[in-house]
């Protein structure tokens, strides 16, 4: 998480509200939805449709000030991580609110983000849904350069071109039509097109 204690409350103080987690009768979904608008407003960008857009637009502020890639834990969780965390947190304040009554909910934690560990005998947090990649191939291949200048990505300077893949918008040239000269861009546009046309 990149913001604190004081930016949650401010955001606490506005219109954003958690009052859905650990209510037993709210649904998954609202409750999921009321906390991806809380979190969001956390990191101080606008609506999002879902954590992983959020993720990347944040990351993409970043890469665009630095010249380095930040770090993980400083951007938002992907919505599949986000939401095993919101099931987590819903069953905490759920018997958190239950705590006095002597009754806790009927709420298995297998269904609410834990996992069973038969060996140890325990429950351990389930970070993403099985079978849920952690990241697209294409991202954990992903080369930025840094070719800012007014013959962008003509040369074997830059990185993508001289990796022999196209620019993106996380490259400092945008991969903008008549900044970015990479000549595979050029070539994946025209593929896209062909693909399109079949």
């Amino acid at each position: 998480m990149v913001f604190g204690k004081a930016t949650a409350l401010t955001v606490a103080s506005k219109r954003y509200r958690l009052d859905l987690l650990g209510d037993v009768a709210a649904k998954v979904t609202q409750v999921t939805e009321q906390a991806k608008e809380f979190m969001v407003a956390c990191y101080g960008v606008k609506k999002w449709s879902s954590m992983t857009e959020c993720r990347q637009h944040v990351w993409a502020q970043k890469t665009g000030k630095t010249s380095s890639a930040p770090k993980l834990c400083s951007l938002p969780l992907t919505t599949e991580a986000f939401h095993e965390n919101v099931l987590r947190a819903h069953l905490q304040v759920a018997i958190w609110r239950a705590a006095l009554s002597g009754d806790p909910p009927a709420m298995d934690p297998v269904h609410f983000g834990w996992e069973t560990d038969h060996v140890n005998k325990c429950l351990i947090p389930r970070n993403m849904c099985q079978g849920t990649a952690y990241a697209p191939e294409n991202v954990l291949k992903l080369v930025r350069c840094s070719c800012d200048s007014e013959k962008a990505c003509r040369g074997g300077k830059c990185g993508c071109m001289s990796r022999q893949l196209p620019c993106t918008v996380f490259c400092a040239c945008g991969a903008a039509s008549g900044v970015c000269h990479n000549p595979f861009n050029l070539k994946n546009d025209g593929e896209n097109n062909m693909e399109e046309e079949c």
